[in-house]
């Protein structure tokens, strides 16, 4: 009784949560229904020639930790997971990895800057942070619903032909929602004709963010792509996953991948993640890989590891021993 008693709490505090309209300063704030079609929410004020902050906020992956954060003299001061107010209208805005503990309701504000009609900034931003809009007109969308959230991100993000900013804030706000549908437009996206960028993106963001559904699409991704520019990315997003999976992934890749780029990059980035696993394939490599080139990668990744797990190596049919501080041509 007492479980299921907390359970209805929890969900009554997320959706209180949802409910709550941000703290905004330095605009005009307006709020509009959406009326379940956030395209055709946005569509009305594309029409507009004022320059205009649209947002709305949305359920966050439980790992989403960070703090959105302005350059300033106030940034040390943390308020509800933003280092002071967070400045709309500044481009020196970031955001940071937190370590503390998370609250048990995490959400995002999903914020959009148009000019004239144009799309130029998106913004991820902690819910709860303070606001300042910068003169700049504020509506607040209501009645969002997740997967037209991550529907609508998604068409932002592939209908571009360049680098923009703007594509690679879609396809980060798009990770960070908690939604199942968030992985699969992520899924979908690296798999598509986009260009090259964008694709290489949302791979990282599925590594990064998407933890044990990221590893799955991204060991699907490995097997059907046929982009070897693609592929040699990889490894460094299995690299970033949090699923303990990834690493075995990455020994796999380093031992067995039939491109040998492929290999250089799993061993350098098992080196990164390091232990006794990752000593034993770089070793093996250095030992056995058919390729010379894969075995220089192989050398300077054990200079990589820390003391305890590097030791010098012999390459075979080579007089010379090899150890990290040896070996200046290891890295091209």
């Amino acid at each position: 009784m007492k479980q299921h008693l907390a359970a209805i709490l929890l969900c009554a505090s997320a959706i209180a949560v949802l409910a709550q309209e941000p703290k905004v300063s330095n605009t005009h704030f307006t709020i509009e229904p959406t009326g379940g079609n956030l395209t055709a929410a946005v569509e009305r004020f594309r029409l507009t020639s004022e320059q205009l902050w649209l947002g709305y906020e949305m359920p966050a992956l439980p790992q989403s930790h960070f703090s959105t954060c302005s350059n300033g003299p106030d940034t040390s001061q943390m308020d509800d997971g933003c280092c002071g107010e967070y400045r709309l209208e500044e481009n020196d805005n970031y955001n940071m990895n937190r370590r503390d503990k998370t609250p048990a309701v995490q959400n995002v504000y999903i914020l959009f800057r148009f000019e004239h009609g144009t799309l130029t900034k998106i913004r991820p931003v902690m819910a709860g942070c303070h606001l300042n809009a910068g003169g700049v007109a504020f509506t607040w969308f209501t009645g969002v619903q997740p997967e037209d959230s991550i529907s609508f991100l998604e068409h932002l993000a592939t209908n571009s032909s360049d680098r923009s900013r703007a594509v690679d804030e879609a396809l980060l706000s798009i990770g960070y929602h908690a939604a199942p549908a968030a992985t699969h437009a992520l899924a979908q996206i690296a798999s598509s004709a986009a260009p090259l960028h964008t694709r290489e993106q949302a791979a990282f963001w599925l590594g990064v963010l998407r933890g044990h559904e990221g590893f799955v699409a991204l060991k699907l991704l490995e097997t059907t792509t046929t982009d070897a520019a693609l592929r040699e990315k990889l490894p460094f997003d299995f690299s970033q996953n949090s699923d303990p999976a990834a690493q075995d992934e990455l020994l796999h890749m380093a031992k067995f991948d039939a491109d040998s780029k492929i290999r250089e990059q799993a061993l350098f980035w098992l080196a990164q993640k390091a232990g006794k696993k990752a000593t034993a394939a770089i070793t093996d490599a250095i030992q056995n890989d058919p390729e010379t080139e894969v075995k220089k990668k192989a050398v300077f990744a054990l200079s990589q590891l820390p003391k305890d797990d590097s030791v010098p190596r012999r390459l075979p049919g080579d007089p010379r021993l090899f150890s990290p501080s040896s070996t200046p041509d290891a890295e091209d």
